[in-house]
């Protein structure tokens, strides 16, 4: 400082004066902090003491003193350290000094618990996630909807999800109650985006419905993930014809939503007791004795209802049922060193016999070695009797633990085939 200022005065001819002036546009007052001994070395697990730490700290401008306790130092903290403001502050100033290079590495004393996030969150992301996976958008559409909302896809006065709650002071007649149902807002959402042109569409909603119980009372939140598809299966291209969508592309879409929230027995039986599915191209989904939702066709009629003028592809899953039926977190299943053995087999069955009847009883029927299952042709035609058909299903068999031998694999898939004789009269072509 005398140095810059001899400069100056050389220069320029200015004046020195004699002494200093601070000209600050606040007077800070020094502070006075007490730092204990035993905290530091808790805090830091380095080897210090009180005079090291008194020696650390006047070797940076601090005045230090006996504290008001027998393992305490009071610090006198200058004006030029206004960092320095809570006990803490000087612990980490001990460490600077003392050198975090010179610090050993510990590893925590204790455990750490992993917490998984509660099971209906969990599951709500994974709805979510999975979705967008599969090519959906997610629409976000007002809870509040207009009393006709629910009219407009057929629901009769009978139906608990005509009891709608009603809002006091509602902005307007079209968000004056609560919804019971997202299909109707979707639709709308649909109708809205066909009028802009926008004819593949691939929607979904995950939100809450306000239903009111049968025995009255309060209004229940019923969490609902409900979904729409409609248009082009695939963008249309130089090398592609374009597809429509149809059922087993929305059927093909709730398997995999259900696989990934670890429910894999699902079956689907033909149902018509939703009045906005067509009759004849909708069912039912369960898993054991518990209903999961509903999926098909939208009815022309509500489509007529909402201006839409092409086939429109829905499905509606209560999430709360499968809360109830995934249970809590998926295991993993570990991969097997060992191959797998695949049998075909086509089976003559009755007409009336669905694909669902055949994999309930091949998937429940606890045959040794069985592993998985899928239906991969279906025929009728030349060499297939009237009233029956040919249903092809392959089997995988594993072991984790061996090989199997060709034996082995006879026994358990001979047990399967007489399984399906005995509940289906089913023969081996």
């Amino acid at each position: 400082l005398d140095r810059a200022a001899a400069l100056i005065a050389e220069v320029s001819g200015g004046e020195i004066l004699s002494g200093m002036i601070d000209v600050y546009p606040r007077h800070l007052e020094p502070v006075n902090i007490e730092i204990n001994i035993q905290k530091t070395k808790a805090l830091l697990d380095i080897p210090v003491d009180r005079e090291m730490i008194q020696r650390l700290f006047e070797s940076i401008g601090l005045q230090v003193e006996a504290g008001a306790g027998s393992d305490s130092l009071r610090v006198k903290v200058p004006s030029f350290r206004p960092d320095l403001e809570r006990e803490v502050d000087l612990i980490e100033e001990v460490a600077r000094l003392y050198g975090y290079d010179r610090i050993p590495v510990t590893m925590p004393v204790g455990t750490v618990d992993a917490k998984l996030p509660p099971l209906r969150q969990n599951l709500q992301k994974t709805l979510q996630l999975e979705m967008v996976a599969v090519g959906f958008s997610e629409a976000i559409n007002y809870s509040f909807v207009a009393t006709d909302s629910i009219e407009k896809i057929g629901i009769s006065a009978d139906d608990r999800r005509s009891v709608q709650v009603e809002i006091l002071n509602p902005l307007s007649e079209d968000q004056s109650v609560m919804r019971t149902s997202l299909v109707p807002s979707l639709l709308e959402t649909v109708s809205r985006n066909l009028n802009f042109r926008s004819s593949d569409l691939r929607l979904f909603e995950l939100r809450p419905l306000f239903l009111t119980p049968k025995e009255g009372g309060a209004c229940i939140e019923q969490l609902s993930l409900t979904a729409v598809m409609s248009g082009q299966r695939e963008p249309e291209g130089w090398a592609q014809t374009t597809v429509p969508v149809d059922f087993y592309d929305l059927k093909g879409v709730v398997e995999e939503i259900l696989a990934t929230s670890g429910i894999l027995n699902v079956s689907f039986v033909s149902d018509s007791s939703q009045p906005y599915l067509h009759p004849g191209k909708s069912c039912c989904l369960t898993s054991g004795q518990q209903q999961l939702g509903f999926l098909g066709e939208v009815h022309p009629d509500v489509l007529t209802n909402f201006n839409i003028d092409q086939p429109v592809y829905l499905f509606e899953l209560n999430v709360e049922a499968i809360i109830a039926v995934s249970g809590e977190h998926g295991q993993f299943k570990p991969l097997s060193r060992f191959p797998d053995v695949i049998r075909d087999s086509a089976l003559l069955l009755d007409e009336t016999v669905t694909a669902a009847q055949v994999m309930e009883i091949v998937n429940r029927g606890k045959v040794k070695f069985f592993d998985s299952a899928i239906i991969f042709d279906l025929y009728t035609g030349k060499g297939v009797p009237d009233g029956k058909k040919s249903l092809a299903i392959r089997v995988r068999y594993l072991d984790l633990e061996k090989t199997l031998t060709e034996a082995e694999v006879t026994k358990s898939h001979d047990k399967l085939i007489r399984s399906l004789w005995h509940q289906l009269n089913a023969e081996i072509r």
